[in-house]
């Protein structure tokens, strides 16, 4: 059970709070480094690590 001080619900649902940039997170976009929840770009940051390929826009997507 994650700590409830770690958790917030400002993204609209429950979820971490990264625990780099302290950035309030859904849990399916957390990722778990050394036992914490962070981003991706604080884990971008931390680990050096790079998506293995390039992303692609895809048009005709309305939201809202």
């Amino acid at each position: 059970m994650p700590d409830a001080s770690k958790l917030s619900t400002a993204s609209g649902q429950l979820g971490p709070i990264c625990a780099i940039t302290g950035k309030p997170l859904k849990f399916s976009e957390a990722i778990v480094l050394d036992d914490e929840y962070v981003c991706w770009e604080a884990y971008v940051e931390v680990t050096g690590a790079a998506p293995s390929t390039e992303g692609k826009d895809v048009g005709g997507l309305k939201l809202g």
